[in-house]
């Protein structure tokens, strides 16, 4: 990445996406590969008022070698003391967080032992559960975003030929970092999805149907929940965007509601490994039979990680005139992949999306149907053969998205 391109990026993260100023805290998420681009978003964040940016250096093949490595099985399940403390104080304090996303080696977990790397993903979000809750109910800004590496780029590009460049061509316009001014040009496409957004909260639809290849799925929804879409607001009053693409207008379902066949239409990264082809059937809300074309035992294990697990925390509507989809490439990357197709989330919901439900304890968000649980993954089911359908309470039907555009 050159410079005058982490500076206009830098820009949209900090000035755009989480309105650093003065006074402010960053705790900044990176794995090694990204050190220039931490240090300059470091350096950045510091000109524009920081009080402070705390960088966590994470290396994933940490977590291969100690699956591989261990000895005692039971040692999977330890969580240093003071592991949950700082997550809590982080919270506390009001931090901003950044997470800089794209592996240095995005088939690290191929072939792992699914049962030990479940245990360890699951200890590692106990301790985070805290922090979890606040990102899901936006108690403080935070953000994910995309720095691109050259193992990434060849997975997305299938050869690693001059592949800065090449990705990057396909990246700038998807940023939007090829207009004038890139921080404007997000605040444009944010009242776009608001509009979205408000045409759905208007008709409080208690189901949306999805319809096609391998798919005739309904999710119930319940009068209290609205759609979000774009930038959202933290408890200090911050406005601020979770994520640097977004393409998606979002809500969280009645977890109990759900019923049908859903096929994923891309591949997801599930506890670290791609799995290809899945496909769940749902009963009262709850997953009752999985398959994937490969790796469906981490599939599996993902589904017992909790009681949550299997089921959605959330629903998203994304039409195919997203940018990420007419690339016409698959990013093997949850925060693109999530951006170019219709999805729905297992796991935890998000609180934001309920009326009050920011304030709302664990056994109130139980009584109204929000999904809890220590995961949230987004598998996506929409296409250009996907259909749309919100459907009213004398079931009448209104389509939402046609062949995978939006109608509304």
């Amino acid at each position: 990445m050159n410079k005058e391109l982490m500076k206009a990026y830098s820009q949209v993260i900090l000035t755009g996406a989480l309105k650093i100023k003065n006074d402010d805290v960053l705790w900044l998420k990176s794995e090694p590969v990204h050190l220039e681009f931490a240090r300059f978003i470091a350096e950045t964040a510091y000109k524009l008022g920081a009080k402070y940016v705390n960088v966590s250096l994470e290396d994933p093949a940490f977590n291969r070698i100690r699956i591989d490595s261990t000895v005692d099985e039971s040692f999977f399940d330890y969580i240093p003391e003071n592991r949950t403390p700082m997550f809590d104080s982080i919270v506390k304090e009001g931090w901003r967080s950044l997470a800089l996303r794209g592996p240095d080696e995005p088939d690290l977990m191929e072939g792992v032992d699914s049962i030990k790397l479940g245990r360890v993903l699951k200890a590692t979000s106990i301790a985070r559960k805290g922090f979890l809750s606040a990102v899901s109910s936006n108690k403080l800004p935070w953000n994910v975003c995309l720095a691109p590496t050259r193992a990434w780029a060849t997975k997305v590009l299938g050869t690693d030929n001059d592949w800065e460049k090449r990705i990057w061509d396909i990246l700038i316009p998807i940023l939007r970092l090829d207009r004038k001014d890139p921080v404007s040009a997000w605040l444009e496409h944010d009242a776009k999805l608001k509009q979205r957004a408000e045409f759905l909260n208007y008709h409080k639809f208690p189901r949306i149907r999805f319809s096609g290849p391998g798919t005739d799925l309904t999710v119930g929804m319940l009068p209290d929940r609205r759609f979000n879409g774009g930038s959202c607001t933290a408890a200090d009053g911050t406005v601020f965007f979770p994520n640097i693409p977004t393409e998606e207008v979002f809500s969280t379902p009645d977890m109990t509601a759900t019923e049908g066949n859903v096929t994923c239409t891309r591949p997801v990264t599930v506890y670290g490994a791609q799995v290809n082809g899945a496909w769940f059937r749902f009963e009262n809300g709850r997953v009752v039979e999985s398959g994937a074309e490969t790796n469906a035992e981490i599939l599996k294990q993902y589904l017992n990680t909790d009681e949550g697990a299997s089921m959605l925390g959330e629903v998203a509507l994304v039409g195919v005139d997203s940018p990420i989809y007419q690339s016409g490439k698959i990013f093997h990357n949850i925060l693109f992949d999530e951006n170019a197709s219709c999805h729905i989330a297992l796991g935890n919901g998000y609180t934001d999306c309920i009326v009050n439900g920011t304030t709302m304890d664990e056994e109130a968000l139980r009584k109204c149907r929000c999904n809890q649980s220590l995961v949230h993954t987004d598998f996506m089911i929409g296409s250009e053969e996907v259909d749309v359908i919100g459907i009213a309470g004398d079931g009448a039907e209104t389509i939402i998205i046609k062949n995978g555009e939006f109608v509304i």
